[in-house]
């Protein structure tokens, strides 16, 4: 399995060099997360720290210098990555933080972005594994209140995308606005921290948020999670990306409670997913996940 996700990350930095990397934290960020599962290699080794020592932030949005953030823990940055994350969520504490939609475009100003969230725990997350640390404790510790108790819609059993700024919900479209690619990488960020934490009550309440979005998610038709609700409607995109967050997800939960809805779900939605084209850089994430598994060896 090892040789499986070397060949995945050779893949993915060969995708992402020949796709501009090097041009912006967000690349340098992707970059460093697939050279740090071919470490042992001396010639990746050698450009990951080619990338890191060069990489810079400064004018990056917020969504690129987390996942820089990412890249440096990755390969054992650890001093950087704690700051990226720390200055990342000031920028979002601001009022006049404007945030990115999944497509890209601005957000309303000062909205509270879940994918933000996702990305500050999962950082924090694995930062804390290496060294406690109060400022990201304090930090992850937001991010998991901000996750269960702003954005956790408990009339539609999801997790909204945006909530305002003094993170009451907005009317209307944001109001309603699950993204199922966000929520996935929230609640698999939550238990990550709960297996850090060995919070049983948080691993729970993620697990449950988790079976509810997949159970509403998916199509009765003919099968994926779907990628949009809003204004009372699921939409019918169902693109690889999303079923790899959610294999990624439903992989992480069978981890730290397997029982046979987990060991279901995860089958039907890998079996789904199988067929579904993703760039290197998903499939390699994917893998890893599904690959953290002491209880079942999985394919993929």
């Amino acid at each position: 399995m090892t040789e499986r996700i070397a060949g995945a990350a050779a893949k993915s930095v060969e995708a992402l060099l020949a796709d501009g990397a090097g041009t912006s934290a967000l690349r340098d960020g992707q970059l460093l997360w697939s050279l740090s599962h071919l470490w042992d290699q001396p010639r990746y080794r050698r450009l990951a720290e080619q990338v890191a020592e060069g990489s810079e932030c400064d004018g990056a949005a917020v969504r690129g210098s987390l996942a820089l953030a990412e890249g440096l823990a990755a390969c054992g940055y650890w001093e950087r990555a704690r700051m990226l994350v720390l200055q990342s969520l000031a920028h979002c504490d601001a009022a006049d933080y404007i945030g990115e939609s999944p497509e890209g475009q601005p957000m309303p100003k000062g909205a509270r972005c879940l994918d933000d969230w996702a990305q500050v725990l999962s950082v924090c997350t694995r930062l804390l594994h290496n060294h406690a640390d109060r400022e990201l404790q304090i930090a992850a510790a937001r991010a998991v209140a901000a996750i269960l108790n702003y954005h956790y819609h408990p009339d539609l059993g999801g997790l909204l995308f945006a909530v305002r700024g003094d993170f009451f919900h907005f009317d209307e479209y944001w109001g309603t606005c699950v993204y199922s690619e966000a929520a996935l990488a929230a609640l698999t960020a939550m238990l990550d921290e709960a297996g850090r934490r060995g919070e049983t009550h948080l691993r729970a309440l993620a697990g449950r948020y988790l079976r509810q979005h997949v159970e509403a998610a998916w199509n009765p038709a003919t099968g994926g999670i779907r990628r949009e609700y809003s204004l009372g409607v699921w939409s019918d995109e169902r693109p690889g990306a999303v079923q790899a967050a959610a294999v990624g997800a439903l992989a992480t939960l069978h981890r730290y409670q397997g029982g046979d809805w987990e060991a279901e779900w995860l089958d039907r939605v890998r079996d789904y997913q199988r067929n579904c084209p993703a760039d290197p850089l998903t499939e390699l994430r994917c893998l890893v996940r599904c690959t953290r598994e002491p209880k079942k060896n999985l394919t993929l």
